[in-house]
């Protein structure tokens, strides 16, 4: 069968029609017709029309049965706005992180790739000396001579290898931080390093600080990210970031997120922001919060962990929900080959980290299971897998719980036996499939090796596991775009154009219920959202092309998104290249 698509100015034009057509519209019972309306429900997988009221879905089929069901209502609407577009459920994305993306988007991005942010385009630099080139061009064009220079997305296997001399040779008098790509690690120069006023003795002996060559990872970064946080996250650029990463979520059509660490820098500060950014009612997204226990954890020990988290889970809005669940972390980034690798580890001889101890990681697993709280859990190795499965295997056996959805997040690199004893557990799992885009190609010529770098988010093993399976961005490690994510999954297509593993492809429809209602029965909200139902809220994303008759999920464009029934334009802008 041929498959079809809307020619790009086609597409510009529906994109167009869109935000034109579109006002803010009472409020009121309305019926929205389209092209197809995907439901993601087995039942009645497409409709021609869904009927509104109150922010609800109250009937769905052909608009003449629609009507009917809706006869009852005198002032009922017939809105045609998206008459000629796809109407998907809203898409979700169940782990982001708005307040470090807050952080991260006003800064210079250096990236190996080009990038789409809500305010600019980036072009990607690859080379050691095109790396250095971009922050002494950026370092001349500050014009305060007392404003840092912030730099994200430094990777070694890209842009070569970093040290405080390198940052000293671009300025010994201006502060540089350079921020790897996977945000658990940076690099400083000696003015930022004299600025921070930092404890070089305590420094040293930190097991993963690099004192002379300026570099903070993994649980060394907790020793910077205090005195640092006074500067990124001062009232105007924390504004201002909020505000670019609620555009890059609208932008990506997405309707609902969880933040999976909320609480990750400071709790209090944290939710003053959002309130005040993510919290309005020209907000069209919702985001629920999973609080960062690895940290109150290690400061206070697993109980009065519990404890301050229960203080904090009181707080909600309409917009803003805690949920009864908590995150944990296993091993280390998976952009920065610090996961915990097994047999026959990394080829190069380095080590993965521990971001919790095997026992600390038990022991706060412990607290949180008995206390009823679902389990999201940080970890990319297929040694980390093992140990987090072993630890809900020893919870599972002595404290029993039904769908507990112990959920392990990431899981870049897994071996086909464990997805079997995810499914056997009862467990779930939130993959970045962006990092087989990303890194397919570098780690299968460093580190990990051709073989098991093609397997690199091993997603077809899992479905064909019966494992419930979600996709996420955790942006900014990858675009907040779902179905630029589900698109890495279907074709598995590295940034290089190599198709890797194609036998743990997904199918079209797969991804789409990994982004839809498998994200949201990861984060216990499939009552919901999820798909087009009766008695759901009333989410969707429209589309400007059908993702089934599409060459490339990636290419259909993203039209705007309706948000408990009231409609959300996205202004249309040329493309500019996949991120």
């Amino acid at each position: 069968m041929t498959r079809t698509r809307l020619a790009p100015r086609r597409a510009s034009l529906a994109a167009l029609a869109v935000f034109v057509l579109w006002a803010c519209s009472p409020e009121g019972p309305r019926i929205f017709v389209a092209r197809s309306i995907i439901t993601m429900d087995p039942a009645q997988p497409r409709v021609g029309a869904v009927g509104v009221r109150g922010g609800r879905i109250v009937a769905l089929g052909d608009l003449a049965s629609v009507r009917e069901a809706m006869s009852g209502d005198a002032d009922v609407r017939l809105d045609e706005r998206f008459a000629d577009a796809v109407l998907v459920p809203g898409l979700i994305d169940d782990h982001l992180h708005p307040m470090m993306a807050a952080l991260l988007l006003p800064m210079h991005f250096v990236t190996p790739f080009d990038w789409e942010l809500p305010d600019r385009h980036v072009e990607g630099v690859q080379g050691r000396e095109a790396f250095r080139a971009r922050l002494r061009c950026i370092e001349r064009e500050l014009s305060d001579p007392d404003e840092w220079l912030f730099a994200w997305e430094h990777h070694p296997l890209f842009h070569g290898a970093l040290a405080r001399a390198d940052l000293d040779a671009i300025s010994r008098r201006r502060p540089i931080v350079a921020w790897h790509r996977s945000f658990h690690e940076i690099h400083l120069n000696t003015p930022a390093l004299e600025a921070l006023g930092l404890d070089e003795q305590a420094a040293r002996v930190h097991p993963h600080v690099d004192w002379d060559a300026g570099h903070f990872y993994e649980t060394g970064l907790d020793l910077v990210m205090a005195p640092l946080r006074r500067r990124l996250a001062s009232p105007l650029r924390l504004w201002r970031g909020l505000g670019l990463a609620r555009e890059a979520i609208h932008r990506g059509g997405i309707t609902t997120v969880a933040d999976m660490a909320a609480g990750l820098f400071d709790a209090d500060l944290e939710w003053i922001a959002l309130r005040l950014r993510f919290d309005g009612d020209d907000v069209p997204f919702r985001t629920y919060l999973v609080p960062d226990a690895r940290r109150l954890s290690a400061h206070f020990g697993p109980q009065e962990a519990l404890a301050r988290i229960e203080q904090w889970s009181e707080r909600g809005t309409h917009r803003l929900r805690p949920l009864h669940a908590v995150k944990l972390f296993a091993d280390g980034a998976f952009f920065s080959q610090r996961m915990q690798m097994g047999p026959p580890g990394y080829l190069d001889g380095h080590h993965g980290d521990w971001l919790m101890e095997p026992e600390a990681f038990e022991a706060a697993a412990r607290v949180f299971w008995r206390a009823g709280r679902q389990i999201h859990v940080h970890v990319n190795g297929d040694a980390g897998v093992d140990m987090v499965l072993d630890v809900l295997e020893r919870l599972q056996s002595r404290w029993p719980r039904r769908d507990h959805r112990f959920a392990l997040h990431h899981v870049g690199y897994s071996r086909p036996e464990q997805s079997q004893r995810i499914a056997r557990l009862g467990a779930i799992v939130s993959a970045n499939p962006y990092y087989l885009y990303a890194l397919g190609d570098a780690y299968g010529r460093v580190g990990l090796g051709p073989q098991r770098a093609s397997h690199i988010s091993r997603l077809g093993s899992l479905v064909r596991a019966g494992v419930p399976l979600s996709l996420h961005s955790d942006f900014t490690m990858a675009p907040a775009r779902p179905l630029r994510l589900a698109a890495v999954a279907v074709e598995r297509r590295s940034a290089a154009g190599h198709v890797l593993a194609p036998e743990e492809r997904l199918d079209v429809g797969q991804a789409l219920r990994a982004v839809t209602i498998e994200a949201a029965r990861a984060i216990g909200a499939e009552a919901e959202i999820g798909s087009i139902e009766v008695g759901k809220l009333a989410d969707f994303t429209v589309l400007g092309s059908d993702p089934f008759e599409s060459a490339s999920l990636a290419d259909v464009p993203v039209l705007a998104t309706v948000f408990e029934g009231r409609p959300f334009p996205i202004a249309p802008r040329p493309a500019t290249g996949l991120q």
